[in-house]
């Protein structure tokens, strides 16, 4: 039930106490996070503030509402809003977690330089530990700044033979609670799913700060992350062919094409260098290992 009077201590007459559910941005309410709110029978917008902000989430970054059951939609809490817990049936309260608007002259007060950007790349459920490093080295080549993983499904294994862990940090989430908590501020998700209501990637625009989510290998990206997610955009497919591609080839192209329409924005070319390549080797052909380029660039 929803009041408006001040709060107040009132121990519980169910004898249940107070739970306060809330979720991140594509995080479904059974995989929500549970924070318990005592015996109180009466809590203020601002007290379930400070309840979740002991919990861990940064208030300063997120916009709370509510569920609101007697008018059956999510509800603004305010820090007046009241929220009763005098029902034995209503003893839990759905909190959902949106970014804080972005003023719409933030852009504009930060100057021109905020066109360099950056972009973050990563896969959800992944299963091949293989295609995780493939993607890894595609990061670093195309300037990627961090790579990650959602609820792995493979061991980490000693082998890596291009260090490319030395260059470009990757952080691995328990799940897609623990990434959304610790996304960047002011930066879009973008999922790379195909399907005929997303943007095909050459029509796509890349914003300035993107995270591009790929999904598992066998199922793709669960619907809840897709809704949250800001953009979608499909790789195309020959006619009359399906759109399957190996998810680290997938991300190398979207990598790729936000590269390339950069650098055509900006009045160049994509092109090799020949500090790309290996000491002697064939531009663009012998690849070079991202140790021995720093190495070189050091020199």
């Amino acid at each position: 039930a929803l009041t408006r009077r001040r709060a107040m201590e009132v121990p519980s007459t169910s004898g249940t106490p107070a739970v306060l559910r809330y979720v991140y941005p594509g995080v479904t309410p059974r995989n929500g996070r549970l924070v318990t709110a005592g015996a109180a029978t009466l809590l203020s917008g601002c007290e379930i503030r400070d309840l979740l902000a002991n919990d861990g989430v940064d208030v300063t970054r997120w916009q709370l509402r509510f569920q609101d059951k007697r008018n059956e939609g999510w509800a603004r809490l305010e820090p007046d809003t009241m929220i009763a817990f005098d029902d034995p049936d209503r003893m839990r309260l759905d909190v959902a977690l949106e970014p804080v608007p972005r003023p719409a002259d933030a852009r504009r007060l930060q100057g021109e330089d905020e066109r360099d950007g950056y972009f973050g790349i990563g896969v959800v459920g992944g299963k091949n530990e293989a295609n995780q490093g493939t993607l890894w080295r595609s990061a670093w080549t195309c300037g990627a700044a961090f790579t990650f993983t959602v609820a792995q499904r493979f061991a980490k294994s000693s082998a890596d033979t291009v260090k490319v862990w030395t260059s470009l940090p990757a952080y691995a989430y328990e799940d897609w609670g623990a990434f959304a908590s610790a996304q960047p501020h002011a930066c879009s998700w973008v999922a790379v799913e195909m399907g005929t209501d997303a943007t095909p990637l050459e029509e796509f625009e890349h914003p300035d700060r993107a995270i591009y989510v790929l999904g598992s290998e066998d199922n793709g990206l669960p619907s809840s992350v897709l809704r949250a997610c800001a953009h979608r955009v499909a790789l195309p497919a020959a006619e009359g062919r399906t759109a399957s591609f190996n998810v680290a080839a997938c991300g190398s192209v979207v990598m790729y094409d936000r590269v390339a329409k950069r650098r055509r924005a900006e009045g160049g070319v994509a092109r090799l260098r020949q500090g790309d390549s290996l000491p002697g080797g064939r531009v663009g052909v012998d690849s070079a290992k991202p140790s021995q380029v720093l190495a070189s660039s050091k020199a």
